[in-house]
């Protein structure tokens, strides 16, 4: 099994993970995808981005939750890699970030938006290590949630790259990120995990879900 040692905190900087953390939360990006979704139909007209781009986004939570389930109620992992699921905040945060940087690049018609997805996926990726540094994920779920992440905006990218846009205003830019600065704002985390793992555990016939210390004592 592979010696994986956490990365230590720093507490006089806790707060400050904690908070970048929270921009990969479940309950700050599900509802910010729905209104990125509300955003391409009104910007474009058309119901095509408006799919691909919803499913772009569930496919990332989709395997998200299968990957987590499977663990939780089924101890499917892996002890070498120190593997329980991908993780969450990275998988969604590297969806959701560039794509919504794209969207305002494209709508303010700047020469070259590819800047603005570049420095999306550098957003999700201190997310990522965000979650090394308060301990909430391993490298192998961090990397390979980035890695899906990625997989799921740059499929939504390829198809998506010259779709026609009308231009937006300063005006309508508050109005789009006025959710998710509100919800930043409350700082409130999803149950997301408390969710899965309750129903893991009841697909399963188990009172209580796996835990990773069950996982790694199966690697020694």
């Amino acid at each position: 099994m592979a010696d994986w040692q956490p990365i230590p905190i720093d507490f006089r900087g806790f707060m400050h993970w904690q908070m970048l953390t929270y921009f990969g939360d479940s309950m700050l990006l599900l509802p910010s995808a729905v209104v990125l979704a509300f955003a391409l139909f009104y910007n474009t007209s058309r119901l095509a981005p408006v799919i691909i781009w919803l499913a772009s986004f569930g496919t990332a939570g989709l395997m998200v939750s299968i990957s987590k389930v499977l663990f939780l109620g089924f101890l499917i992992g892996s002890a070498r890699y120190n593997f329980t699921g991908f993780s969450g905040h990275t998988t969604m945060s590297t969806t959701f970030w560039p794509i919504f940087l794209w969207f305002i690049a494209r709508g303010f018609s700047l020469k070259r938006p590819l800047i603005l997805v570049v420095f999306g996926y550098l957003f999700a990726l201190s997310i990522a290590y965000s979650r090394l540094v308060l301990h909430a994920h391993s490298p192998s779920e961090v990397i390979s949630g980035f890695l899906l992440g990625s997989c799921c905006s740059l499929f939504f990218l390829a198809i998506q790259r010259n779709v026609a846009f009308k231009p937006i205003s300063i005006a309508e830019l508050l109005l789009i990120i006025a959710l998710p600065l509100c919800l930043v704002s409350q700082g409130k985390p999803a149950t997301t995990q408390h969710f899965l793992g309750t129903l893991a555990a009841k697909i399963a016939g188990m009172e209580h879900p796996h835990t990773r210390q069950q996982l790694l004592s199966l690697g020694q």
